[in-house]
């Protein structure tokens, strides 16, 4: 995976899928706003149903988690929100990782 390989940042990721993919919203946005708990979630059901799925995300998911970060609810996700816990994503600081 891309992130877990220290390629690149979420913030950049989201950066070229603006850029190529033309759409307000990007990935890692996304996921911040519906909120990593619940994206997790999908993930495993995912997993259960195909095993061959590989594990980096959710690891990666987890270790959000794990620091209390669960996206625009907590306040911190992949993002940091300035507007803080249940503010909108106008306050996302796209140099934070």
């Amino acid at each position: 995976m891309v992130i877990e390989e220290g390629v690149a940042e979420p913030q950049e990721i989201d950066e070229m899928w603006r850029i190529f993919i033309r759409s307000g919203r990007a990935p890692f946005e996304l996921m911040d706003r519906v909120g990593l708990d619940v994206v997790l979630a999908i993930e495993e059901h995912y997993a259960a149903v195909r095993p061959e799925l590989p594990a980096g995300p959710r690891k990666l998911l987890r270790d959000q988690i794990d620091r209390g970060w669960l996206g625009t609810k907590t306040g911190r996700g992949f993002y940091d929100y300035a507007a803080g816990p249940g503010g909108d994503d106008s306050g996302c600081d796209r140099g934070a990782g």
